[in-house]
């Protein structure tokens, strides 16, 4: 259900755009940007009812492996939506972005710039329970 929420909210949710001259700009590029400006990486570990992380599946998956450990989920379906965090001095910057990932070749663009932070039970690796 939380999925499908943050489908919907990103295909019709205003936002600021992140663009560069030549239009919105790819992932790495606005990360990049973000770090010079003291943002740092904020990793997230939401679970479906499994216990399988978001951010290991799908393009979320082959993203985190490549370094985005901010990636927090991917839509995976449609025009693939991600969610990426960054953290500084108490305040947030999510990232939407737009677009397939494939490891230098393609990746996703930013399509939306918000304030929002992660939910904070999402902000620590869950505990296991003992038997």
């Amino acid at each position: 259900m939380r999925l499908l929420a943050f489908v919907f909210a990103l295909a019709f949710a205003s936002g600021a755009e992140a663009r560069g001259p030549q239009g919105p700009l790819p992932i790495s590029k606005a990360r990049a940007q973000l770090l010079s400006q003291g943002w740092s990486p904020l990793e997230t570990f939401g679970t479906d009812a499994d216990g399988v992380r978001w951010s290991l599946q799908g393009d979320a998956g082959s993203m985190y492996r490549h370094g985005f450990i901010e990636v927090e989920i991917c839509s995976g379906t449609g025009l693939n939506f991600c969610s990426f965090n960054y953290v500084r001095g108490g305040k947030c910057v999510s990232l939407q972005t737009q677009g397939e990932f494939k490891a230098g070749a393609y990746e996703p663009h930013v399509v939306r710039r918000t304030t929002t932070c992660p939910d904070p039970d999402d902000l620590h690796p869950p505990t296991k329970a003992k038997p």
